[in-house]
C-alpha cells in the first residue's frame, strides 16, 4: 500500500511540475510561409465627379499560405503616407484576393483621412490577411500584412446642392441668372452666403435665376418687401459681406468681413491673426504662410464670431467646427474660398 501512495504522489508531482513550467503566453501562434504581395493596376489615380461610378483602382495579392487548406479574411487599408497605419480606413474584400474601388469610394476614403478636396495627396495601401476559424477570426493566429505601395490622387469636392435664392445687381449687371447665390442649408427659408461688392451698389434678392419669380427689395430698416413697388437693397461701402436673408420673416442682415487665419500652427499662434488677401480672379482669400505641424482656424473680423474649422476633416468648413490639422510643418499656400453656399472649402498646398 506505501508503494502505491508513494507512486501516486510522485505522479502527482510531476504533472504539477509540468503544469508549472507551461506559461500562459507558451501557445503555437501560427503564422503564414511567405509574404502577401500586393499590387495595384495604378498609382497616380484620375478623380472626378462625372465618373463618379467608375472604377479607379484594381488591388490584386498573392494569398497568404498557411500550409493547409485555410480561410482567410483579407483587408485592404488606406492611410495617409508618413502616418503607419495608425488610423487607416478599411475595405473589406472577404475571401477574395482582388478588390474593386470606384472612383465615389476612393474619393470619399481619400476626404475620411483628412486629403483637402483640390490638393493632390498621397495615401499609402496594404492587404491584412488573416486565418477565419468556426466563422470568425482566429484567436490563435497574428495578422501578417503586405509590403505598402504609394498612391497619388486628387479628391474631389462631392458639392450638395441645397435650395437657394439669387442675388443680381448693379455690382454684377443686374443678370439674375449669373448672379451669386444664397442657400438655405437646412430648407427652412433662412439663406446665407458671402458676396464680393467691389464698390457701392445696390441689389435685389429673387426666387428664380430669372425676374419672373418672387423678387425682394428693400422694406424698412433692416426688413424685405416683395411687393413690386419695393425700392433696391443697397450697401455703401465695398467690401466681402455675408448676406442672411430669412423669408419667413422677411428680414436681411449684411456683414462686411475680412479673413485670416489663427491657431498654434500659425506665425502668431493664438495670440493674433495672420490676414488673408482676397483674390477678386478666384473669388477666394489666400495668403502665403509659414505653418508648423499643427491646428489652425479660419475666422472673420479678428474675432469668433464668425469661425470655421473642419470637423470631418473633408476639406468642407464648419461653423464653429473643430480645429484643422497642418500635417508638416513648412510654407503654404492657404486658400478659403466662401463662394459656394453650403460648400465652404479650404486648401492647405504646401509650395
Amino acid at each position: 500500500m506505501k508503494f502505491w501512495l508513494n507512486s501516486i504522489l510522485l505522479i502527482g508531482l510531476g504533472l504539477a511540475g509540468l503544469s508549472a513550467c507551461e506559461k500562459p503566453d507558451d501557445r503555437v501562434v501560427l503564422q503564414p510561409s511567405g509574404t502577401v504581395t500586393l499590387t495595384s493596376n495604378a498609382t497616380s489615380l484620375s478623380l472626378s465627379a462625372d465618373q463618379s461610378t467608375q472604377n479607379a483602382v484594381t488591388f490584386t495579392w498573392t494569398p497568404a499560405q498557411y500550409g493547409y487548406q485555410a480561410a482567410t479574411l483579407y483587408t485592404v487599408q488606406l492611410d495617409k503616407v508618413g502616418n503607419n497605419f495608425a488610423a487607416p480606413v478599411e475595405i473589406s474584400a472577404g475571401n477574395s484576393t482582388s478588390a474593386v474601388v470606384t472612383v465615389a469610394d476612393l474619393n470619399q476614403n481619400l476626404l475620411r483621412l483628412g486629403l483637402p478636396a483640390g490638393s493632390a495627396g498621397q495615401v499609402e495601401a496594404r492587404v491584412r490577411a488573416e486565418l477565419v476559424l468556426n466563422g470568425t477570426t482566429a484567436a490563435t493566429t497574428m495578422p501578417t500584412y503586405s509590403a505598402s505601395t504609394t498612391l497619388t490622387g486628387t479628391p474631389y469636392l462631392v458639392v450638395i446642392y441645397y435650395p437657394s435664392i439669387y442675388v443680381p445687381g448693379a455690382y454684377q449687371g443686374w443678370a439674375p441668372d449669373q448672379a451669386p447665390k444664397l442657400s438655405s442649408v437646412t430648407n427652412n427659408k433662412i439663406y446665407e452666403g458671402y458676396i464680393n461688392f467691389p464698390g457701392a451698389s445696390e441689389f435685389k434678392l429673387t426666387s428664380v435665376p430669372a425676374w419672373s419669380g418672387t423678387n425682394y427689395g428693400a422694406g424698412a430698416a433692416g426688413k424685405l418687401s416683395a411687393e413690386g413697388s419695393a425700392g433696391n437693397l443697397s450697401v455703401t461701402t465695398p467690401g466681402y459681406y455675408l448676406l442672411k436673408a430669412d423669408l419667413n420673416a422677411l428680414t436681411y442682415t449684411l456683414t462686411p468681413t475680412t479673413w485670416s487665419v489663427i491657431g498654434a500652427a500659425t506665425p502668431k499662434g493664438w495670440d493674433a491673426d495672420t490676414p488673408l488677401t482676397y483674390d477678386a480672379t478666384t473669388g477666394t482669400w489666400r495668403g502665403t504662410v509659414a505653418l508648423t505641424k499643427d491646428v489652425l482656424k479660419f475666422r472673420a473680423n479678428g474675432a469668433w464670431d464668425i469661425n470655421y474649422g473642419d470637423t470631418s476633416a473633408d476639406g468642407l468648413l464648419d461653423l464653429n467646427g473643430d480645429n484643422i490639422s497642418v500635417p508638416s510643418a513648412g510654407t503654404y499656400t492657404v486658400i478659403l474660398d466662401l463662394s459656394k453656399p453650403g460648400n465652404y472649402t479650404y486648401r492647405l498646398i504646401r509650395q
